[in-house]
């Protein structure tokens, strides 16, 4: 955990405006704050609770694999401008049981949450584990999920020629994300890089007062009261 509150008040600095925003979103606020550290605390507790570190780099891999499938459609409705009617069927697709202001809400606070447990756990990979196969290796099942979760949307939307192109697409592309889980799960400890490491590390002028901790005090405070 301490590594990964690290990686967010870097991210929230990082020349990356995705990362920026995610990371600070979840600072914004004490609430999401807590939210997120418990959910991202017991992710990393599975990851911890394995003896041996093969099967630790194992349940953290798998633990990538989960946050890329839930941060997956907000993704999608963000990268692929979906809009309008065809927004509203997918989030009532996802979210049966609930409205679209709530579906809609629901799914812009899981990514967040998912998105920074992403970035979390790639750094733990990468930095405390020191394994490059959290870097392109997984990037590029991200890259494949996406692909394969756009033609899904569309897959399960309509009835069109579009649509039957779309679901005849599907068995193929699952069988590219079997295969590259299956090679990321098996490939033997690789050299990270060592480019974003120093990058997240890059001292900055705010660095001495660190976010979490006056997020920490907030949290005392308001407990305290």
């Amino acid at each position: 955990m301490q590594e990964s509150e690290h990686c967010i008040e870097q991210a929230a600095r990082s020349d990356d405006p995705l990362e920026r925003l995610v990371a600070s979103r979840i600072l914004e606020f004490p609430s999401v704050w807590t939210r997120w550290e418990n959910e991202h605390a017991a992710l990393m507790r599975t990851v911890a609770e394995q003896r041996r570190p093969s099967n630790q780099v194992a349940a953290l891999k798998t633990t990538c694999f989960s946050l890329i499938h839930r941060k997956a459609l907000f993704e999608h409705l963000r990268d692929q401008h979906v809009r309008g009617q065809t927004r509203r069927q997918l989030l009532q697709y996802f979210h049966r049981t609930c409205g679209y202001s709530h579906a809609a809400i629901a799914e812009h606070e899981n990514y967040l949450r998912s998105a920074c447990s992403y970035l979390c756990s790639g750094q733990v990979g990468g930095a405390v584990i020191r394994d490059g196969v959290f870097e392109y290796p997984m990037q590029r099942y991200e890259e494949l999920y996406a692909e394969y979760f756009m033609l899904f949307c569309k897959g399960c939307l309509g009835e069109d020629e579009e649509t039957a192109d779309s679901r005849a697409l599907l068995p193929y592309l699952r069988y590219q994300l079997a295969e590259q889980r299956l090679a990321v799960m098996a490939m033997p400890r690789m050299t990270p890089s060592t480019f974003r490491d120093a990058k997240l590390r890059q001292p900055t002028g705010d660095t001495v007062n660190l976010r979490v901790d006056a997020l920490r005090s907030q949290l005392d405070g308001s407990i305290t009261h």
